[in-house]
């Protein structure tokens, strides 16, 4: 069953894998402007929108099916790739999506090092120059590709771990 899709990823439950969305925030908010008014005081004027932004959050396990530095490499790639957000069936938003941040967090590691379980948090703003009408974005248009964010949270334990394990290597 999917719950949702962006970009040929899928979130939900296949035979093999969960990968169930845990936390979902979308947000859009005005864009103001102060001027000072003729009788003194100071005045709001809203401009505009500001672009939508999208959060969403899930784990990967192994026990679940999902390799979770595996999942971390992929999404990398799909980094300032834009799509349709569909969750539940339907569109988010009339606009694409661009993926702009990916975040690995609360892992937890093997003795050898690799991670066994981890929380991925995803963070999508809206391209304002590309519509959805026409099905399937521009993935990584010029112009409009945005700046590649990642990262990989390790504690001081983990990285004293990960020294010790590659020099018992050497």
């Amino acid at each position: 069953m999917k719950q949702a899709e962006w970009n040929d990823i899928t979130w939900g439950h296949t035979g093999r894998q969960m990968a169930h969305i845990k936390s979902f925030r979308l947000s859009q908010k005005l864009k103001t402007e102060e001027k000072e008014s003729v009788k003194g005081g100071n005045k709001t004027v809203v401009r505009s929108l500001e672009p939508e932004t999208l959060t969403v959050s899930y784990s990967a396990g192994f026990a679940i099916g999902l390799d979770p530095r595996g999942e971390f490499e992929m999404l990398k790639k799909c980094a300032g790739m834009q799509d349709v957000f569909i969750l539940g069936g339907k569109k988010v938003s009339k606009t694409n999506f661009s993926l702009d941040e990916i975040e690995l967090s609360n892992t937890v590691f093997d003795n050898q090092g690799r991670i066994l379980k981890g929380d991925l948090t995803l963070n999508f703003n809206t391209d304002t120059n590309t519509s959805s009408k026409g099905g399937k974005g521009t993935k990584g248009s010029k112009g409009s590709k945005a700046k590649k964010k990642s990262s990989l949270s390790l504690t001081p334990e983990d990285y004293a771990r990960a020294r010790a394990l590659s020099k018992d290597k050497r």
